[in-house]
């Protein structure tokens, strides 16, 4: 209620009013009282008036966001820190699929995977910078070569493969990691080379690649590229 509705309150309230005959109906008072309870009214209403207003005006509470800490996911320890061999090669794999077998499965499968593309990705490097310094390496021959080189890598079977751990996670991912003797996967590489030596240049010799390639892992052993989605 506005003051100015307020006002006409007050300019309406008579001492014939309803409100006033309702308090004075069972007492009879003179003029100068019938003022004072009408002033006593106004008072009221003009009270009530203030206090209404004062609560439109009053700003809105603000709402404190609490942020929730990030929900943790349910993931093995092996797959948050891959152990690292001397001797062993380390592949992950993840996967979620219409079944708990097929998930499993898939999961192996792409850490089989995950080993050959590490050694792959070591080889291209390898043979690239081979081929660079020999001054070949923007020749066609030489690109041919390593491409192939690096199919040939990627399609090894990986037979000694060893699943070493399987896990289940409460979301439905199935995680695994799979081994892979280390010398093993050097001397399927080493065949691959001595294969395709007398089809490449003679730039190329098998020998010198395998050197440097031992010399790669020694300096930099083969890490697992896989990670969390």
């Amino acid at each position: 209620m506005t003051l100015h509705e307020v006002f006409i309150v007050i300019k309406d309230l008579k001492p014939e009013s309803r409100e006033i005959r309702i308090l004075m109906s069972k007492k009879h008072y003179s003029t100068k009282e019938i003022n004072m309870k009408k002033t006593g009214i106004v008072l009221s209403i003009l009270l009530a008036a203030l206090f209404l207003g004062s609560c439109a005006s009053a700003p809105a509470p603000t709402e404190t966001v609490v942020e929730q800490p990030p929900e943790r996911r349910d993931l093995p320890q092996f797959f948050l820190n891959p152990p690292l061999y001397e001797d062993q090669i380390v592949g992950l794999g993840m996967a979620k699929m219409s079944s708990d077998s097929i998930s499993r499965q898939t999961a192996v499968a792409r850490a089989r995977t995950d080993i050959a593309f590490q050694m792959d990705t070591r080889v291209e490097s390898m043979l690239t910078d081979y081929f660079q310094e020999a001054g070949s390496g923007d020749d066609v021959q030489a690109i041919t070569f390593v491409e192939s080189i690096s199919k040939q890598i990627t399609n090894i079977e990986l037979k000694q493969a060893t699943t070493a751990e399987v896990y289940a996670a409460v979301d439905g991912n199935w995680y695994a990691m799979v081994t892979y003797p280390l010398r093993e996967l050097i001397s399927e590489v080493e065949n691959l080379f001595e294969r395709n030596e007398t089809a490449a240049f003679a730039e190329f010799k098998a020998d010198e690649a395998m050197r440097r390639l031992d010399a790669s892992l020694e300096d930099q052993p083969l890490v697992t590229t896989e990670s969390v989605e």
